[in-house]
């Protein structure tokens, strides 16, 4: 019960989105962060150390800034208005700088302490932004600093004297800068990991293409499409539905090499799997399966239906042309189609469907036949007892 609850009320603060609850979370961690300080503002006030109507208009500041900001991740409107940085890191980098100066003009005696925010913020920059945006912020908060300080010692030079304000100008204007290459350095170093790691995935999954895809084709090799059909054939036997298995072999392909060259047969091949592979259904399965071999794996279907998809497959086949070296080539194939017997093993109903395929070539080629099914296991009479002559 209390883990529902708490699922639904994280649900309801973060939304569903795996990017968008993160971003989410970090707005409310810098909120529950600025709840804190306004705490802490509070104390000031009461202890007499800071002026209670300045804090009071910090905190609605900072408090209903950063709920702003919680808002437009909430609503979505942040990957639409922001769609190169929809995490507002530069946005709410600049407002956490107005923020910062605002807690400086407002703190007074410990004014010092609140420059520490300034370095927060860059720190959280550097997962985020890019060097010259870091560096570009960072002199952005020097600059706005340094137009408080000397605002504030002309309005209240009691209050800000010029000697300290200078110190704390000089101080974080070497600090604010330093802070913003190193920052700028771990974003590039960041980056950098990021696009090798892309690239380590993308090499991984052309590797793992290489390992299931048969090169010259595209199709699911021989190895990778018999994994499919054995998972394919225990769901089908669990369930009950038929399961439909098809070689195909393309006629006269070895004459195809003879007279045109295998380049020519390899186009051959490839156009076929294209061919086929729009012929086919979504759900179905086509592989290579060696040579001028293929395989088709035909889930949840019959015969009859296995039957017209490979008569649909045949029509586009006698469609193929061949400009490029041979106008009047004509490609066709003869298939033998098998349905996978309850408890009938796979590499059983493969050699039914491969004996099938050999009756289409022997019957005259480009045709499908369907393999008879398997004959029942022969067993043996029982022999009957003879009486024993022993008395």
């Amino acid at each position: 019960m209390g883990s529902a609850l708490s699922c639904r009320v994280a649900t309801l603060l973060l939304g569903q989105d795996k990017r968008q609850r993160v971003r989410a979370t970090q707005v409310l961690l810098t909120l529950l962060l600025d709840a804190v300080l306004a705490a802490i503002a509070g104390v000031g006030v009461w202890l007499g150390m800071l002026e209670g109507r300045l804090a009071w208009l910090w905190v609605v500041f900072s408090l209903g800034g950063v709920l702003i900001f919680y808002a437009l991740v909430r609503s979505g409107l942040n990957q639409r208005w922001f769609e190169s940085d929809p995490a507002l890191t530069l946005p709410q980098g600049v407002f956490s700088v107005f923020s910062t100066v605002g807690a400086y003009l407002m703190c007074g005696p410990v004014r010092g302490a609140s420059m520490l925010a300034l370095a927060v913020t860059l720190s959280f920059g550097m997962f985020a932004l890019k060097l010259r945006q870091v560096v570009g912020l960072s002199l952005f908060a020097v600059l706005l600093l340094g137009f408080a300080m000397a605002g504030a010692h002309r309005l209240w030079p009691q209050r800000y004297p010029a000697e300290e304000e200078v110190m704390h100008f000089l101080l974080m204007a070497v600090l604010l800068p330093s802070i913003a290459v190193l920052a700028g350095q771990l974003s590039t170093l960041r980056h950098k990991l990021r696009m090798h790691r892309v690239e380590l995935e993308q090499a991984l999954e052309q590797n793992r293409q290489l390992a299931i895809r048969d090169e010259l084709t595209g199709l699911h090799n021989r190895r990778h499409v018999l994994e499919l059909m054995q998972l394919e054939a225990q769901r089908a036997e669990r369930s009950g539905r038929p399961l439909c298995l098809a070689l195909i072999d393309i006629d006269h392909f070895k004459r195809v090499n003879d007279q045109h060259g295998h380049a020519q047969g390899d186009e051959v091949l490839r156009a076929f799997a294209a061919c086929a592979s729009v012929a086919l259904r979504d759900t179905d399965t086509l592989g290579r399966w060696g040579g001028e071999e293929f395989i088709v794996m035909l889930p949840e279907t019959p015969a009859d239906a296995a039957m017209g998809v490979l008569s649909r497959v045949h029509r586009q086949t006698a469609e193929l042309r061949f400009e490029a070296f041979d106008a009047t080539l004509r490609v066709s194939f003869s298939a033998g189609i098998a349905v996978v017997q309850p408890g009938e093993t796979l590499a059983a109903a493969i050699e039914r469907a491969d004996q099938a395929m050999y009756a289409a070539k022997q019957a005259g080629r480009d045709r499908s036949v369907l393999a008879k099914p398997p004959s029942p296991p022969r067993v043996a009479p029982m022999r009957q007892a003879v009486p024993s002559s022993a008395p």
